[in-house]
């Protein structure tokens, strides 16, 4: 049986869930037919990314290409990963030819260079991502928060069960004075987008991985 997209998920299983509802909340169906054929694969079992990119944990990539060779089994044509941190090892990922990767990371820096360019951008996202320099272009304006901390400990809380709105509030709160643009460079920080508030623009990777997603994979992008 072939699959249209294979999401290689569990990192974490909100967010995962979450990308798979919003896949289907913006793709323009009349019918169950006109919908994406996709698997999931929650392999929740993936080692800690931040820890491995940040302390010298278990690497994550034997788990990342055993879930692709899977995906290429099921006859995927594309895959994603709703992890921001996770795209640290995308070089490294071996789809072998045989599927074609949808990079989080590459929709989101073409977003801010089409669509706002010169703008100060305040990248809002784990340890890892952030020490590993996943978002990384000379073009773009990229800057962290000051208390990149309680950024981590959002996500941290958000993993295990708990709301942690409060804390992201306050970090955009205290930066919102200098930057234009915040980005959600987590998936478990896409998850409070609708309650963010703030004058500034909010861009949520998640939604830039959605839209290029349905996209490519022949749908139409329904706002």
């Amino acid at each position: 049986m072939n699959y249209k997209l294979g999401i290689l998920g569990g990192m974490g299983p909100s967010a995962t869930s979450d990308l798979y509802k919003r896949i289907i909340d913006h793709t323009v169906a009349s019918c169950d037919q006109d919908h994406i054929k996709m698997v999931i694969l929650n392999n929740c079992d993936t080692p800690d990314r931040t820890l491995a990119l940040t302390k010298g944990g278990k690497s994550p990539l034997p788990s990342l290409n055993d879930g692709i060779k899977t995906l290429i089994e099921l006859g995927c044509e594309y895959f994603i990963i709703p992890c921001n941190t996770a795209h640290a090892y995308e070089k490294k990922l071996q789809t072998k030819g045989k599927i074609e990767f949808i990079s989080m990371i590459k929709e989101v820096e073409k977003e801010l260079l089409t669509n706002y360019p010169n703008k100060k951008v305040c990248i809002l996202c784990t340890n890892g991502t952030k020490e590993a320099k996943v978002y990384e272009n000379n073009d773009i304006d990229i800057n962290y928060p000051t208390n990149q901390d309680k950024v981590m400990s959002v996500v941290t809380n958000t993993k295990a069960g708990l709301e942690a709105l409060s804390d992201l509030q306050e970090v955009i709160t205290e930066e919102e004075i200098k930057y234009d643009i915040f980005l959600l460079a987590c998936t478990e920080l896409s998850l409070y987008k609708d309650k963010i508030k703030t004058n500034k623009i909010i861009i949520d990777a998640m939604d830039i991985l959605v839209k290029a997603t349905i996209t490519k994979c022949g749908k139409i992008y329904k706002k």
